[in-house]
């Protein structure tokens, strides 16, 4: 597992919420899978709820979150919920957090990641 590309983004409005990826994101899975986030997307980068953030140290992953919301947003076909918390928690190892760490977001994201799946989902059969 690794990163094959640095990560490149600006803020879109300087308020800190929403960032633009300038530059595709690329990840290589256990798999040798290549996995990329597409030059122009957008992400709020983690928004864990507050009873995640009480149980995980802060963490700045500078990668991870592109890939996720990424997948989470748009449910290419034969990507399953499971499979992008996986590759959230694989991303952060390659970026360098603990395994203990990384398995906690992991946990958070497999208990209380279904609501924003879900939500996206319908987004993407009402178009």
């Amino acid at each position: 597992m690794s990163w094959i590309s640095d990560v490149h983004f600006t803020d879109v409005d300087g308020s800190l919420g929403d960032f633009l990826l300038e530059k595709d994101l690329m990840f290589q899975d256990k798999d040798l899978r290549l996995w990329v986030t597409p030059k122009g997307f957008v992400s709020d980068l983690s928004s864990f709820p507050w009873f995640v953030r009480m149980f995980t140290p802060v963490t700045v992953l500078s990668k991870s979150p592109w890939l996720h919301d990424y997948l989470y947003r748009t449910q290419p076909e034969g990507v399953t919920r499971k499979m992008a918390d996986i590759l959230y928690r694989d991303g952060a190892v390659a970026e360098g957090m603990a395994k203990s760490q990384a398995n906690r977001l992991y946990a958070g994201l497999r208990i209380g990641g279904w609501l924003t799946w879900r939500s996206h989902r319908s987004r993407l059969a009402s178009k």
